[in-house]
């Protein structure tokens, strides 16, 4: 058929585009707490791309000047450009509802709401799409404390740790007692700072909060009590972490109790 045109298979070559090879760089990830991109910076330590974001991980601003393609955003989430949704392995989050629009794939194991993601996006992640990390390690912990017990062999370690093996940070005992004694009042928060989060637990934590079995108690408040536990829980983390150095161990074990009866209330709702 060549011959016949009067071409030879050089002729073709000769007349055909070369193929396009793009040009392969190399970009360092600059991520924040939670392992959310915010910039892709090149060997000569220029930042190629960026972007902010909200705390839900919709971007709000991206500079983005050599048109790179960068897909990764909240841990575990891969943009899709076609239906601006994160894929999240186990399931699609929708970034602009704050929620997942595919049920949890592990059912109520996951929590009372099948579509929710962590409450407080700023301190937790949920990489896999199945359970808010926070709650997964209390739950855990729980499950072998009961199968395990608390033997006599960490009884040594009870005073270093909380009943969830978490150290305690000594620098919390000496901010609690400076705290007590108004020596430095309010810790490493600003006593409006303090005041304010002291408020707040008491809204929230100053409420009965154990949960009953249906159908002595409707699921309804059921997980009223689940997300009011999670909240406490938060509250009490947020005071001992900012302000008393991750918190003493007593206070460590309030913010635990308040875990527990979340988990207590999650498995009524399975």
């Amino acid at each position: 058929w060549l011959a016949q045109c009067g071409l030879t298979p050089e002729q073709i070559q000769n007349q055909m585009e070369p193929e396009y090879t793009p040009e392969r760089t190399i970009h360092l990830y600059h991520c924040d707490h939670r392992g959310l991109p915010l910039a892709l910076v090149n060997t000569e330590g220029k930042a190629d791309w960026s972007a902010e974001y909200d705390a839900w991980g919709n971007v709000l601003r991206e500079n983005n000047p050599h048109n790179i393609e960068q897909h990764i955003r909240l841990p575990g989430q891969q943009y899709d450009e076609e239906t601006g949704l994160y894929y999240n392995r186990y399931r699609y989050y929708d970034p602009l509802q704050g929620r997942y629009i595919t049920q949890d794939p592990i059912g109520l194991r996951g929590g009372w709401n099948p579509y929710t993601y962590p409450l407080n996006p700023v301190a937790e992640v949920d990489p896999l799409g199945l359970c808010v990390e926070d709650l997964c390690i209390i739950e855990g912990g729980i499950l072998l404390s009961f199968l395990f017990g608390a033997g006599s062999t960490i009884q040594a370690q009870q005073s270093q740790t909380d009943s969830y093996g978490r150290k305690v940070n000594p620098e919390s005992d000496k901010l609690t007692n400076e705290h007590k004694t108004g020596i430095n009042p309010g810790g490493n928060c600003t006593p409006d700072e303090l005041n304010y989060l002291q408020s707040e637990k008491n809204r929230l934590c100053n409420q009965s909060r154990a949960c009953a079995p249906p159908p002595r108690m409707l699921k309804e408040e059921i997980f009223r009590r689940y997300q009011l536990n999670l909240a406490c829980a938060s509250v009490r983390k947020t005071i001992n972490n900012s302000c008393f150095g991750g918190g003493d161990k007593t206070h460590m074990e309030e913010e635990n109790k308040a875990y527990k009866t979340a988990a207590d209330c999650s498995g009524l709702m399975k």
